[in-house]
């Protein structure tokens, strides 16, 4: 019974490799569900199962399915489904056929893989539209930063080039060396991620102090669909990094937030700012 939890304890270290070999930043999953195959050899050959035969045309149309699934699963989430049901039957077969009371240890951790796998895969398959929404959320908080820095820097007259009492909004360097922002150096440390904030201000701000326009772009518009070389067996070796964004933020003197998906990432004025929806 000893060398039988050895066994189990041997296999556990298998359960969540699928998800670990899949945390960010490598987004799609894939990988959890290919090392389903490796994990069913290893795992009949420690059970020592030796499955009923099978015809080799019966045997060819599985290989061949599998290996379809497996490229449909880049971009196609119900190809797991067969994947899925693959790691489940191996399971199954490995405490049926497996030699002695080993193959229930090992069986049990063939599933528990399997599970982890696919709902590791399936998590991921938001991962471009939960990278997308952090990162806006990202540049909402940035562009709103910008507004409140602005009143606030106009309010302390920190510029007053006319001499009329009257404040003058700061440029985005000032804004953060005067520490407007939520940090003293926010912009300077590549915040925030995934957009590049723009900031426009009156053409002569000794005669008119009333005027800013802030925009923030993506940095990287997407996120791009999945395809063959978003694989994470080439994404361990290049990892991605990136965040991605979809709408352009805007705000004026008015303090109104405004966004609209461009279709990419360009610059943007004003006069088209304002005809975009409120956030």
């Amino acid at each position: 019974m000893r060398n039988h939890w050895r066994v189990a304890l041997w296999c556990l270290p298998a359960c969540p490799l699928a998800a670990w070999a899949n945390n960010a930043p490598l987004p799609d999953g894939i990988l959890g569900i290919v090392l389903i195959f490796p994990a069913a050899i290893l795992g009949l050959r420690l059970a020592a199962a030796r499955l009923p035969k099978v015809s080799r045309i019966w045997k060819i149309m599985v290989i061949i399915g599998l290996a379809l699934a497996t490229y449909l699963a880049m971009g196609i989430s119900a190809a797991a489904v067969p994947l899925f049901a693959f790691g489940l039957y191996r399971g199954l077969q490995m405490m049926r056929f497996g030699k002695g009371a080993r193959r229930f240890p090992v069986g049990l951790a063939m599933i528990l893989f399997t599970v982890l796998a696919t709902a590791n895969y399936g998590a991921s398959l938001n991962y471009g539209w939960m990278s997308t929404i952090v990162a806006e959320s990202d540049g909402v908080s940035a562009i709103r930063a910008v507004a409140r820095a602005e009143e606030e820097f106009k309010a302390a007259t920190v510029l007053d080039a006319n001499k009329n009492k009257i404040g003058e909004y700061g440029t985005l360097k000032q804004l953060d060396e005067q520490g407007a922002f939520m940090e003293r150096g926010y912009l300077a440390s590549g915040r925030p991620r995934g957009y590049r904030l723009v900031l426009q201000l009156s053409d002569d701000p000794a005669v008119s102090e009333k005027q800013y326009f802030a925009y923030a772009i993506p940095t990287n518009y997407g996120p791009p669909p999945l395809s063959l070389l978003s694989l994470s067996l080439v994404r361990i070796l290049r990892p991605q990094t990136r965040r991605y964004a979809r709408r352009t933020l805007a705000v004026d003197e008015t303090g109104v937030i405004r966004a609209r998906d461009l279709g990419g990432s360009r610059p943007v004025t004003r006069a088209e700012a304002e005809k975009w929806a409120p956030l």
